[in-house]
């Protein structure tokens, strides 16, 4: 006997995991986990002055602590990588958030640069796992064809989070002092880690009961990949260029760009606080734009190369381009070429992550995106540390500033035009053997 027709609606529903409402439920919880996380990041650099003046740091010195909170992201995020192959994400990312909640403490007494660097560097082993956990926990309630606007909301997080955290955490400081900020992160992390035992779920990309069975067929007759394809091919190698120089900008930005508003153009604290926001802003448009834009382009049958790998090329280049630029002009046209320059090359971190799973078995993804991020994110531990040089050894600091940012403009043009040329992550589906219309189920 024939089962019962299911109403449109329902159906729908199946076929995308519940995604209209339990889905979206967890990918809210998900995008405060990505605003908490940049906030957590960010809040160094909006103290940077007066942390340095009390604990009496040197550029290098303080470079170095920005550079510390990478000194175990990229192990820990493809070390956790591996590890959510089999453990569920939703318990991996509350011992996250835990962790991110509790490193803060220490900065709430007395410290010197031995306590502060120790700090920064259990904060950021716990903060490299996330990106790619939160992705990959998102996508376990979207099909691929559905995944560029929850990867663009979930990437927008770090700008959002920066926004609204800038003037508050600049409030705090200057009229409480540096360790208040870090005591408001302290709160606010807990608490999101209390929602998400509450709320926090796992899902599944399945519809009916043969849907369901088909999608699993479909995971296990799916070849496991030697990890060695998939990371040496024109597209995961593009990619990962692209990405490395706008994570290099982006951690720039985090560690150094408030400090280059106050020391060389000599901005208030406030007006700081205000202007370096503008970037996360500009971010979260960009992220928001490219993801409607890419799923736009997908459901029309544009190829994934052009609506995933030419977009975030491109978006990288113009960044490049404006770093260049930017400390050669003045007043709102050099803020302007600043925002954009630190702004619309980061929509290849989401775009980043949608191609790369098109390119990972379904049981290989997690450790695929982890490992990804893993390399990715070295251009932390590298760019803070050798801006801090780089200024502390220039004639002045606004030469030091201006030849840190010509680096990283460069970077980014070239990463920018390699993604363009290279990123094609259909065709590289078809030589690992990957069906580009497979049903992926995982949990």
């Amino acid at each position: 006997m024939n089962a019962p027709a299911l109403p449109a609606e329902t159906a729908a529903r199946r076929r995308t995991g519940g995604t209209s409402a339990r889905g979206w439920v967890v990918t809210g919880l998900l995008l405060v986990f990505m605003l908490i996380n940049f906030a957590d990041k960010a809040v160094l650099g909006l103290a940077a002055k007066p942390l340095m003046h009390d604990l009496g740091l040197s550029p290098e010195a303080y470079g170095l602590i920005s550079s510390g909170f990478y000194f175990l992201f990229s192990i820990s995020a493809i070390v956790v990588g591996f590890v959510s192959n089999r453990v569920p994400t939703r318990w991996i990312l509350l011992v996250l958030g835990v962790i991110w909640a509790l490193t803060q403490a220490p900065m709430l007494g007395t410290v010197g640069f031995g306590a502060v660097l120790v700090s920064r560097i259990v904060l950021g082993a716990a903060e490299g796992p996330a990106n790619p956990l939160a992705m990959h926990a998102a996508y376990k309630w979207f099909p691929n064809e559905k995944r560029g606007l929850p990867s663009a909301l979930l990437n927008a997080g770090s700008g959002i989070g920066v926004a609204l955290a800038s003037p508050l955490l600049t409030a705090l400081i200057v009229g409480y002092g540096w360790r208040w900020a870090f005591f408001a992160l302290l709160v606010v992390g807990l608490i999101w880690s209390l929602l998400w035992a509450i709320f926090g779920r796992e899902g599944k990309v399945a519809g009916t009961a043969s849907v369901h069975a088909t999608a699993v067929k479909s995971e296990v007759d799916e070849p496991r990949v030697p990890y060695r394809r998939i990371l040496l091919n024109g597209t995961w190698l593009g990619g990962f260029l692209a990405g490395f120089a706008a994570y290099w900008a982006l951690s720039v930005l985090v560690a150094w760009v408030p400090h280059y508003l106050e020391s060389a153009l000599h901005y208030s604290t406030v007006t700081t606080g205000t202007l370096v926001a503008l970037p996360w802003i500009a971010s979260v448009v960009f992220n928001l734009a490219q993801g409607a834009l890419s799923d736009r382009l997908m459901r029309r049958g544009v190829s994934s190369r052009v609506a995933r790998g030419v977009l975030g090329g491109v978006a990288v280049l113009i960044s490049g381009l404006a770093m260049l630029l930017f400390p050669h002009t003045g007043g709102w046209f050099q803020i302007a070429l600043l925002t954009v320059a630190f702004s619309l090359g980061g929509v290849v971190f989401a775009l980043g992550v949608t191609m790369n799973a098109e390119i990972s078995p379904t049981r290989q993804r997690g450790a695929v995106l982890s490992i990804t991020v893993g390399l990715v994110t070295t251009a932390g531990l590298l760019a803070p540390y050798l801006t801090g040089r780089l200024i502390q050894a220039a004639s002045s600091p606004v030469s030091g500033f201006t030849l840190a940012f010509t680096i990283s403009g460069l970077l980014s043009v070239a990463g920018g035009l390699l993604a363009v040329f290279f990123v094609n992550p259909e065709r590289t589906a078809r030589r690992l053997g990957l069906r580009t219309d497979r049903i992926e189920v995982t949990g």
